[in-house]
């Protein structure tokens, strides 16, 4: 409270004297907000507080100090750093404020409108209960989204808030190429050439016993290596003089199925990822971008490790908390991150979130059934084949 003596108005705090103190120089003496005279002190307040008295009008104001931002700057240099409490180098008072503040708070996720040559996508899997959904463009996030599960509804969720790239590198997972098609229809795919290297692995065994396997997985690992046309049009080649030659072994039949499944299995995958032309995007489509399109997503996968390390410096986060965790690391990593200060004054509170998820049920069929009471049009309502059956109810209905 701040009251000006004699004639002028009474002053409030939010009425602009608070905001627009001024300090002159390094003294941390304030000036008034009204006239701009220098300002002495005037006793305490009743909480302790230093009162000040303007030398020239008379006005009288209090200082507040807002340790929020500050709280929070170090709570996330503690998270982002491989200390523990012991060895933050802050009073551990302050690190469990700035983690209050870290878990109250939701930063927000960014709307990308800038087209991209190339993005990257992938996720790590949280507990076994939840899944992280990164994108990566030109050094830095883009996007980022929690589900619990990376299946293609997930996945259209973050290409939403996304403008369509040229090409995107993915390791293919499920509902990768779903969302691509519905949500990016126009991009391209370039599927990471080492995790097609492991899919073929993961059929023939590291130590094939077969001739055939151990051809197939040296194809395989020479394939992880492919860099550029040249290497891609011999890989081709190789491979086609192999399955030739392994033609009539690999067609052999048992009484069921295929004699040798796993290797039949490698082969139809194989020619799958030819057919689609996924694996050589990157020289495809080398013309139309003006970055170079990498063969493998190693860059999301580097920040995707550097995620698993931050969890794993902070062991026993329950799912929750890492989650929050992982909104954090991504919103801090992104082009343009907000301040601890933008983000302590307006990031969306759990309060907030909790609001908005409560007036979405309330206007939803079912939570209007039962909080207002109005009758449901379909789902729990009486049947009519219940009462109309070809045989009669043992409780006499018909």
């Amino acid at each position: 409270m701040c009251v000006r003596n004699g004639a002028g108005p009474l002053w409030r705090k939010g009425s602009g004297l608070f905001e627009c103190a001024v300090f002159d120089g390094g003294m941390e003496t304030p000036l008034c907000a009204d006239c701009g005279g220098r300002m002495k002190r005037n006793g305490t307040t009743g909480a302790g507080g230093t009162r000040w008295r303007c030398k020239v009008c008379g006005a009288s104001r209090t200082r507040s100090y807002d340790r929020a931002s500050e709280d929070l700057r170090k709570g996330l240099e503690w998270l982002f750093s491989g200390n523990t409490q012991a060895g933050a180098g802050v009073a551990a008072r302050t690190l469990r404020r700035g983690d209050g503040l870290m878990r109250r708070l939701n930063p927000p996720v960014p709307v990308v409108r800038e087209r991209h040559d190339v993005v990257q996508v992938d996720g790590i899997r949280l507990h076994r209960r939840a899944v992280a959904l990164i994108a990566v463009a030109d050094g830095h996030v883009i996007g980022w989204r929690v589900a619990r599960s990376g299946n293609g509804r997930a996945w259209m969720e973050l290409m939403r808030r996304t403008a369509p790239p040229g090409v995107l590198v993915c390791d293919g997972g499920n509902g990768i190429g779903k969302a691509m098609k519905a949500v990016w229809p126009g991009t391209r795919m370039q599927r990471c050439l080492f995790h097609v290297c492991m899919n073929i692995t993961v059929l023939t065994g590291k130590r094939p016993k077969l001739e055939a396997g151990r051809e197939l997985l040296k194809l395989a690992r020479r394939l992880s290596r492919v860099r550029d046309a040249g290497m891609m049009a011999d890989w081709l080649a190789a491979y086609n003089q192999r399955e030739q030659d392994c033609r009539d072994f690999l067609d052999e039949k048992s009484e069921y199925a295929d004699a040798h499944q796993r290797l039949a299995r490698a082969r139809a995958m194989i020619r799958r990822r030819i057919a689609e032309h996924v694996m050589d995007t990157f020289i495809t489509m080398a013309g139309e971008c003006e970055e170079p399109i990498p063969p493998t997503d190693n860059l999301v996968e580097s920040w995707n490790r550097r995620l698993r390390d931050m969890l794993r410096n902070h062991n026993g986060l329950p799912l929750a908390h890492g989650i929050k965790a992982i909104r954090r690391w991504c919103h801090m990593h992104t082009g343009h991150p907000e301040s601890p200060a933008w983000l302590a004054a307006h990031a969306i509170t759990d309060q907030q979130v909790e609001r908005l998820n409560e007036q979405a049920w309330e206007h939803s069929p079912e939570g209007a059934a039962r909080t207002l009471g109005t009758p449901e049009t379909r789902g729990t309502g009486i049947d009519r084949n219940e009462f109309h059956t070809p045989t009669r109810y043992p409780n006499q209905t018909d």
